[in-house]
């Protein structure tokens, strides 16, 4: 066809021009799209740093969430060691001033043997003074008997107080021993009610914020005890131990009449740190745990995932400038450009919300989610792509969590929830389970809005949910035997108390120590008394019914709690039957031990209406138990 073109018009017959390089680039600058380009990133930059702010304050506040939460949890803890602490000494001054009422002539060898069993627990000075407030007794030395103490605020307050209390007191420089140290104190009254002395305990503030290396609140938290009047008792933190003792710290949130515990923010009246603060009252003793941390040392854990984000910010705004720029330049691909670009959206979105590292893809039509290397190994699989439809999550997924994982999903699929957010077990190759959380959104939706993809991440949360568990057997479970502790015997003797209140009945406690322990330690060393205290754990709880409870309370002493009990001859039976228990023989390996024990049993409502105070008439029988010869059972003794 073109050789019958005419020679003389050469022009006609060559082929059209297509557009050259130089003008499909000159394309992008024209007025209107460069026009329509601004108007796009006008609307688009807002949202995307509008997400980077909200994001930002999200991590701000989780900051001050998780520091709310982990003070709480300190200050909690805390509290059950200082009020333990602070029971043990006022049981050790009941103890020690029946003592010197009752045979003062025995009372240093009493103090002695006091001390010798609180020495790896709560090391304690015993001082009494007279009426008049001179030393009668010191287990300092005899040199201070004589020593006018007439001053010492342990010795005036009891003055002007009519009933038994403790009293405790501010920190001191002791007169005894040059030394800063927490008093402790009751009075000594006839039958008249007449003061005729006062018993002290002293103890070093150090010992109340010995487990400050067991934090980890950053290096300007701190750990103080406070009387409620403000008087700071003992404060400790990060190369500095005590600073600031004694002082009064004004305008404190607790007080006689607040809550048993709260937050709040300021700067330290100490050292002037800006820490945000939980504290806890121990009301029973006039007394509050608080614990610090600085408001910096929060914020710093969230420094590099916010730098992240600013960087994830600038980085999406260039890619959207870019793939808006090409779609207005480009309007034959501008269906599938803005398609990719809200896929974008959404998985940029998803990197911002998510606090994952491993990532998965679904495709919701075949129920296949591919996995990245990291998600493969989180969920210790090798495949790296898996089914979500059918059985194939009922043989990863613990049977426990899978019914809310399924109404999760459902939930997120039919819109009901912005993002998926899941937290549950799978299965490991070996059978273990391990803890993920589980964060997706949909990423893309057919024309009529069902959901075709979603996108989404998995973080092992094993540590955070092993650290939980170990917190909570912290405070209820006695390390060595696994049995309760002191705090868990306390909540369950309460409610028992509350339970016979109601019902009717009666409540007993049998508390007991272990005679010929000490003689095991001194000949086979620490490490066979602990077997042989785990050896008398487990042969005496399977002698219990499922609903008693037997507590390690500390060293050699246990208690056993009766939630429902007849009478005391019923409580008698169940001691007697405790110690045929510790008289027979202990095997442990070649070893064997021959042990007894001393018994004291008390009854609510007869001996005591609280918990505490039936916890020391059982305690007090025991020590009658032992007066009386040992490896015997008593009733409570007035």
């Amino acid at each position: 066809m073109s050789s019958s073109i005419p020679s003389s018009t050469p022009s006609s017959a060559s082929p059209a021009p297509k557009p050259s390089q130089h003008g499909r680039l000159l394309s992008f600058f024209r007025p209107r799209v460069l026009r329509d380009l601004a108007i796009y990133l006008a609307l688009m930059l807002p949202i995307v740093w509008g997400l980077v702010a909200v994001e930002q304050a999200r991590f701000a506040a989780l900051a001050k969430s998780g520091s709310s939460r982990d003070l709480r949890n300190y200050a909690r803890v805390f509290t059950e060691e200082v009020r333990a602490t602070v029971g043990i000494v006022d049981l050790s001054l009941l103890q020690l001033r029946a003592t010197w009422q009752r045979d003062r002539a025995d009372f240093p060898e009493v103090v002695g043997e006091h001390a010798r069993q609180l020495r790896h627990r709560l090391p304690i000075q015993v001082t009494v003074l007279d009426a008049r407030g001179r030393v009668a007794y010191t287990n300092t030395g005899p040199a201070h008997v004589g020593l006018d103490l007439g001053t010492m605020a342990g010795y005036r307050a009891h003055l002007g107080i009519g009933d038994d209390r403790i009293y405790v007191g501010r920190p001191v420089i002791c007169p005894l021993t040059d030394a800063w140290t927490v008093q402790f104190s009751r009075s000594i009254r006839d039958a008249r009610g007449r003061l005729q002395g006062v018993i002290v305990a002293t103890v070093s503030p150090d010992y109340f914020v010995r487990f400050y290396e067991d934090i980890d609140l950053g290096p300007r938290a701190v750990v103080a005890l406070v009387r409620q009047d403000g008087a700071l008792i003992a404060r400790s933190r990060r190369g500095s131990k005590n600073h600031g003792m004694g002082i009064v710290l004004k305008d404190n949130p607790f007080g006689e009449h607040s809550t048993l515990t709260g937050s709040f923010r300021r700067a330290g009246q100490v050292d002037g740190v800006e820490r945000q603060y939980a504290w806890h009252r121990i009301p029973e003793y006039g007394l509050v745990v608080s614990v610090g941390e600085a408001v910096l040392d929060a914020e710093a854990r969230f420094v590099r995932q916010r730098a992240v984000l600013s960087w994830a910010g600038a980085a999406v705004s260039v890619v959207l400038a870019l793939l808006g720029w090409a779609a207005l330049g480009a309007t034959d691909r501008r269906r599938r450009a803005l398609k990719a670009l809200g896929a974008a959206e959404a998985r940029w979105k998803l990197a911002l919300t998510a606090s994952g590292d491993g990532v998965w893809d679904c495709d919701l039509v075949t129920g296949l989610a591919t996995l990245s290397p990291r998600a493969q190994r989180i969920l210790d699989t090798e495949r790296a792509m898996i089914s979500w439809y059918g059985s194939a999550l009922d043989t990863m997924v613990h049977p426990d969590d899978l019914p809310q994982l399924r109404t999760q999903l459902r939930k997120h699929l039919a819109g009901r929830t912005g993002d998926l957010a899941a937290e549950f077990r799978v299965r490991l190759r070996n059978g273990d389970w391990r803890w993920i959380d589980a964060r997706g959104t949909i990423s893309e939706r057919d024309d009529v809005g069902m959901p075709l993809r979603m996108v989404g991440t998995f973080a092992s949360i094993d540590a955070r949910k092993h650290e939980e568990a170990r917190m909570r057997r912290m405070a209820h479970e006695d390390a060595l035997t696994g049995l309760p502790n002191r705090v868990l015997l306390g909540d369950r003797l309460r409610q028992a108390i509350r339970s016979a209140s109601r019902d009717g009945h009666k409540v007993a406690l049998v508390y007991f120590d272990l005679d010929k322990f000490k003689p095991v330690n001194d000949t086979y060393g620490h490490a066979a008394g602990d077997r042989l205290l785990q050896l008398v754990a487990r042969r005496l709880r399977a002698g219990l019914r499922e609903s008693d409870t037997l507590a390690r309370i500390g060293g050699d002493e246990f208690v056993v709690l009766l939630p429902r009990c007849d009478s005391l001859q019923q409580a008698s039976k169940v001691a007697e039957n405790i110690l045929v228990q510790l008289n027979l023989p202990f095997e442990d390996g070649a070893l064997v031990h021959r042990i007894s024990g001393s018994l004291g049993v008390a009854l609510f409502p007869d001996d005591a209406m609280d918990a505490e105070a039936l916890l020391r008439a059982a305690d007090l029988a025991m020590y009658d138990a032992k007066s009386h010869g040992r490896s015997r059972v008593s009733g409570r003794t007035n």
